[in-house]
């Protein structure tokens, strides 16, 4: 279970304008929601407001990865299980819809989930009724649903990889999240936001950005989104010469991507990484978690999807073709 609290939209473009519209429009009222978008772009955050605005702020705002939930768990996390139930089921737990009742549960990458696991979930959101595991009585569950994928849920419905009827429930309220590349000004306005959040953090003495490095900032796609973007300013303070940023104290990823014909890109070492080193910190996650791809990227904050794509990027066998160092 993730944990999510209140957070502003921030943001002077059309499109984050846009954000905040949206989350008035669905805290006023009690519908499912889907919310849409490429990793990174703040679906959580979307949620979020929404809850914290809606009537239900007074109940949980209960947020899970679906990807991150092994089949042989599903029915534990999400519904509970009575004591004795399985083997080590030593006390009675509530399941994720019971933890929500009167309040919101997210489910983060619906689309990660099987059709089977599909099924279940339908079942329950139509009902408001579950069961918990080993138990012959049943609960209400009143749980507002949000769902959020990065995955193209109208391919998956047409392969066979998402049940139509289930898209159907959870598209009541649709929203698609603005990639960071689209929202303009607001690069920089979160750059400095994350700046002075993670130099407080890390009681570090880092002001603002020098001309050049607004210009690296600002030209750069940010594939990964405001996550990305977050990171990227957290290495930054971590590894600042002096109190205001230069081009050089920025990733050597983020300058590289960004260098135009004629720009040398510095020889330092950075949190966030060059390409070999987000090889080895993947490579040591899968054998850290001993090739189970959903927790590798849990850990790294990333949808599976999006890990299997820099797999491949990178050159990464799949996880039986990881060998344990050592």
């Amino acid at each position: 279970m993730q944990e999510l609290t209140p957070a502003p939209v921030l943001g002077a473009s059309r499109a984050a304008e846009s954000i905040r519209e949206f989350a008035r429009l669905a805290a006023g009222v009690d519908a499912p929601v889907l919310i849409t978008g490429e990793t990174g772009t703040g679906k959580g955050v979307l949620a979020s407001a929404i809850h914290f605005a809606s009537r239900r702020q007074g109940g949980q705002l209960v947020a899970v990865n679906c990807a991150g939930v092994p089949e042989s768990l599903f029915e534990s996390e999400f519904f509970g299980h009575a004591r004795g139930a399985f083997t080590g089921a030593h006390q009675t737990r509530r399941g994720l819809f019971e933890q929500a009742h009167s309040g919101t549960l997210f489910l983060d990458e619906i689309g990660e989930l099987s059709p089977g696991l599909q099924a279940k979930l339908l079942t329950t959101i139509e009902c408001g009724v579950v069961r918990r595991l080993g138990s012959e009585s049943s609960v209400r569950s009143d749980a507002r649903i949000i769902a959020a994928t990065g995955v193209a849920l109208e391919a998956a419905v047409q392969e066979g990889q998402f049940r139509l009827d289930l898209y159907h429930r959870l598209l009541v309220l649709a929203f698609h999240m603005p990639p960071l590349r689209e929202r303009g000004s607001d690069i920089l306005l979160l750059a400095r936001h994350f700046l002075c959040t993670f130099a407080a953090r890390h009681s570090r003495h880092v002001g603002d950005f020098d001309q050049d490095a607004i210009r690296l900032i600002a030209g750069h796609r940010w594939p990964g989104n405001i996550r990305q973007l977050a990171h990227a300013m957290e290495a930054t303070v971590l590894t600042a010469a002096g109190p205001r940023v230069r081009a050089s104290d920025l990733p050597a990823r983020l300058m590289a991507s960004t260098a135009v014909a004629g720009d040398t890109v510095p020889e330092r070492y950075s949190f966030y990484g060059t390409r070999d080193d987000e090889k080895r910190r993947i490579v040591a996650e899968i054998q850290a978690q001993h090739g189970n791809l959903s927790r590798v990227a849990k850990a790294l904050g990333m949808a599976r999807n999006t890990l299997r794509v820099r797999m491949r990027e990178l050159g990464i066998p799949s996880p039986r073709g990881v060998r344990r160092a050592g």
